[in-house]
């Protein structure tokens, strides 16, 4: 049976508004922010997003941390948000000796250091879909940021697939996302974001790890409906 234009429009804008999200996501855990991306950060209005959430509480909370923390920007916003990342996801600062770097072989591996079984897990998964990263980026690919835009390409494809009428293909990209959701990250990100918080000073990276964690549960819950929705077509 096909899918509705109608079900195919709404379709097409959560599986837009997935990839966006997670994109945004992947950007802020990659690197510390330019003053560029400051502003564009600012301008997507965290405060006003919060307060329109219901029954996010995390979400709603990080989103809300997001925006105050930005609220007030001078021009020593980007050094501070450059330092409080360096410091935390760079590994420059640690918790009783450990680092707070986001790869999960730091936070699942028995060793506690990188190119673990985890990474090489995430590596055959990526290889399986014919995903590299590029050849000028020389970090593991259980690094966050990689395993977040993962779910964003995952997004896209499910959307493609959709327009070209082929459900099947959409429900695996989105089945694959919420058994990559469960089986990878939800494995260690609240290790990551537990130790990350006792290093990060800024109240707009403490929002970021909030509203990335809350996301991801919602992202399940919207996974969910989408497939159930695909069901009923």
């Amino acid at each position: 049976m096909s899918t509705s234009i109608a079900a195919r429009e709404e379709f097409s804008e959560v599986l837009k508004g997935r990839a966006s999200a997670y994109r945004m996501f992947s950007r802020l855990f990659l690197k510390p922010l330019s003053e560029e991306d400051i502003e564009e950060l600012a301008a997507m209005d965290f405060i006003s997003r919060a307060l329109s959430l219901e029954d996010a509480g995390l979400l709603a909370e990080g989103f809300n941390d997001m925006g105050r923390g930005l609220l007030k920007r001078n021009s020593g916003t980007r050094q501070t948000l450059a330092t409080d990342y360096t410091m935390c996801y760079d590994g420059v600062a640690t918790v009783s000796d450990e680092v707070s770097v986001p790869y999960a072989s730091v936070f699942l591996s028995e060793k506690a250091l990188l190119y673990q079984e985890p990474r090489h897990k995430v590596y055959e998964l990526f290889c399986a879909e014919g995903i590299k990263l590029k050849a000028s980026i020389d970090l593991p690919e259980d690094h966050l940021s990689f395993e977040l835009e993962f779910l964003a390409i995952l997004s896209d494809r499910a959307l493609t697939a959709l327009e070209a009428g082929d459900r099947a293909e959409a429900r695996r990209n989105l089945e694959l996302s919420r058994d990559f959701i469960n089986g990878h990250i939800l494995t260690w990100i609240d290790l990551l974001s537990e130790r990350a918080n006792k290093l990060l000073t800024s109240r707009f990276y403490r929002g970021v790890s909030k509203a990335t964690r809350g996301y991801l549960d919602l992202d399940l819950e919207t996974i969910g409906d989408i497939l159930e929705d695909l069901d009923d077509e």
